[in-house]
């Protein structure tokens, strides 16, 4: 049951099964530590986690790979970097690939780009980086802008001749597109034997994130020429790329198509699209059907949006039922 919760990240489900356990069960096995230090590291808890250190310790548990890596994990995702760096030196003996990753995960989750390089040179020292190293190194590079960063563990891989593939090659679009060098991204695109709707997402948005909501385009053409079904997150870049551009009746025709055509169903991220499309663009008549027959209740920062265009194009009557909507959100 309890990894049950973790897998699906139902935290605090887990941590009322975890009290409901603790009444009935004393001694507690390395897998069910395990999985309490997931609990723990999920819901941030740090004074949960250093309990159930604590039980790991008095019932000799520590060297256990698996709690030790678990508690590495608990430790970084909490926040706290000191006492990962100091138990992680404590693993010298037992540690595993897994433990220099999830080291490598702290560092780069907290955007500490320059020390996961370090510790990525001392990791080889020990023992071989895997795929979720270059995916959580690339990932620390993104996060932080770090285009040196990018282009070292690239290099990397190249000069080691490790397989890229559909994972790597994702977090090197990714990374890519988040450090402004959009041409190398597209160029590694296409060295993709075969492309995922994954890869073709990170392209688009990366080509939404550069400001090149033309080229996003394009690449869903090239995507649908391919066989590849759109996902809603295709549907977000698409609708982002229409703002960008310019182009709300593209952007009107592909909202529709999302449940008509793709059986998407349009999420909250979709219809806050919309709005800023026939907001910023002038749209008014479009914008007052949109807004008042979506199927969920728009958004506080909608409707500021909607209403600032009011204003800007003298359209009072919809304005008016804007502030209204405003009034009933403050009280």
């Amino acid at each position: 049951m309890l990894a049950g919760y973790t897998r699906f990240s139902e935290w605090y489900e887990a941590l009322d099964f975890v009290h409901l356990m603790l009444n009935t069960i004393k001694d507690l096995d390395h897998v069910t530590l395990s999985l309490m230090l997931n609990v723990s590291a999920g819901l941030l808890d740090h004074e949960m986690g250093k309990k159930v250190h604590g039980y790991i310790y008095r019932h000799d548990l520590h060297s256990n790979l698996m709690v030790g890596n678990a508690l590495l994990d608990m430790y970084g995702k909490c926040g706290n970097l000191n006492s990962a760096r100091v138990w992680f030196n404590q693993m010298s003996n037992w540690r595993d690939r897994v433990s220099w990753n999830a080291l490598l995960a702290t560092y780069g989750n907290h955007h500490l780009s320059e020390q996961a390089l370090t510790i990525f040179s001392e990791m080889q020292w020990e023992t071989k980086p895997t795929k979720y190293t270059f995916g959580t190194l690339l990932a620390a590079s993104a996060n932080t802008f770090s285009l040196y960063l990018g282009k070292q563990i690239h290099g990397f891989i190249i000069r080691h001749e490790f397989q890229i593939d559909t994972i790597i090659r994702t977090a090197l679009v990714y990374m890519y597109s988040k450090c402004r060098c959009l041409e190398y991204a597209i160029e590694v695109l296409k060295g993709a034997v075969s492309r995922d709707v994954i890869i073709w997402n990170t392209i688009i948005l990366g080509c939404c994130h550069n400001h090149r909501g033309k080229e996003a385009l394009e690449l869903f053409g090239v995507m649908e020429a391919e066989n590849i079904k759109p996902d809603h997150v295709t549907f977000h870049g698409i609708l982002l790329a229409c703002v960008e551009e310019g182009l709300v009746e593209y952007g009107a025709k592909c909202f529709k198509s999302m449940s008509n055509e793709y059986c998407v169903l349009p999420r909250l991220e979709h219809y806050d699209c919309m709005i800023e499309l026939y907001s910023r663009h002038g749209y008014m008549d479009e914008l007052e059907k949109f807004i008042k027959t979506m199927p969920i209740e728009p958004t506080i920062s909608m409707l500021t949006r909607a209403l600032n265009a009011c204003q800007k194009n003298e359209h009072a009557r919809l304005g008016e039922w804007i502030t209204e909507k405003i009034n009933e959100f403050q009280h």
